[in-house]
């Protein structure tokens, strides 16, 4: 089923309007007709499924037939990310949505190839992670907060109970070393295409940070910050098929010549 983001502002009732790039894309793109049932996410944990009723290139006007709160109970998983050049940036806040990060901080830092984000471009990133959310079936998008220098960050990380720096000068510890079973809310700071220097690494240690490293691999930066995302979710259990996906009762019978 197609799947679209509305505006909270745009449902009355049991009616929802999808105006713009949205409603364009309904009516050029994909031909959708009077009569189509299509899902509807809000960015605020509201999932709908809506028959469209009248359709034109610049408006579609939907008839909201159910709806369903989400509650995502998964341990809660931000990332701090250094600024990098160009689309790599994109591409981590692409992927961090699509592996369930909650937040994502970008970070200005000492060996940054660049300095500073406007709001404009911390908006394109939002909408590159509500994006994001139609491919993956996330009901809210990915928080991209403003960017913040690593020491002003670092002095505000007193509400996460595990905090850990992929560092590429730590030797002993890795990622496997850390216990994040009963972690409930876990922040991961990554570095630049230059790394980080030791100064800040030493001030996230002494934030509290469990400095780990990735292995001997030498990885791009947003290499780096895909597989460090990932492995953290798998840790933390967030990667699992929910209960009633692996129950044998969901899943068909096979026939008898398969079995």
């Amino acid at each position: 089923m197609r799947r679209f983001f509305i505006n909270p502002a745009q449902i009355q009732e049991d009616i929802a309007l999808i105006t713009d790039q949205e409603a364009r894309h309904i009516s050029m793109a994909l031909r959708l007709k009077p009569g189509n049932v299509i899902e509807l996410f809000d960015g605020e944990g509201m999932i709908y499924q809506a028959e469209i009723a009248a359709i034109d290139k610049f408006r579609v006007t939907t008839k909201i037939v159910s709806r369903q709160h989400h509650q995502d109970e998964a341990p809660f998983l931000a990332v701090a990310q250094a600024l990098i050049k160009g689309s790599k940036m994109d591409l981590i806040i692409q992927k961090a949505t699509e592996l369930g990060v909650s937040d994502l901080w970008p970070t200005i830092n000492r060996h940054c190839a660049i300095t500073s984000a406007s709001s404009s471009q911390i908006c394109r990133w939002q909408r590159i992670s509500q994006e994001s959310c139609k491919q993956c079936d996330r009901p809210t998008p990915m928080i991209v907060h403003a960017a913040t220098p690593l020491p002003q960050l670092l002095g505000q990380t007193k509400e996460f109970s595990t905090k850990i720096l992929l560092w590429e000068s730590e030797t002993t510890k890795s990622l496997h070393d850390i216990d994040l079973q009963s972690s409930e809310r876990t922040l991961l700071l990554i570095g630049p295409e230059g790394g980080f220097s030791t100064q800040e690494a030493d001030s996230a240690i002494d934030h509290g940070f469990l400095p780990v490293s990735l292995g001997t691999r030498m990885l791009r930066a947003e290499t780096a910050a895909i597989t460090g995302i990932s492995i953290v979710q798998f840790l933390l259990g967030n990667l699992r098929r929910k209960p009633q996906e692996d129950s044998a009762a969901q899943r068909p019978a096979l026939p008898k010549e398969a079995q």
